[in-house]
């Protein structure tokens, strides 16, 4: 029975540092930022998934580029398997 309390141990640890993450959404199309921090899909399973603070730290890396940044951070329960949710607003 170790084997088991391991386990959901360690989905409860997951679980913990997964409460407060957020994907960032172009709200413009609808589409979510790449894990790779360069381009754009439809598809959760390649989407980037950070902290505030890291979304807002890649927000002032666009700024000092000169890049524009058209995403909002929404939090990772508010949208919906392989299709954004369309009507969450700007702070989630």
């Amino acid at each position: 029975m170790i084997t088991s309390y391991s386990e959901s141990r360690n989905r409860a640890f997951e679980n913990l540092h997964a409460k407060d993450k957020v994907r960032l959404r172009n709200a413009a199309t609808g589409e979510l930022l790449h894990m790779s921090g360069e381009t754009l899909t439809r598809s959760i399973e390649y989407a980037w998934l950070g902290s505030r603070h890291q979304a807002e730290q890649l927000r002032k890396r666009a700024e000092v580029n000169g890049s524009d940044w058209p995403f909002t951070a929404i939090h990772r329960s508010l949208i919906e398997n392989d299709y954004p949710v369309e009507k969450t607003g700007p702070e989630a």
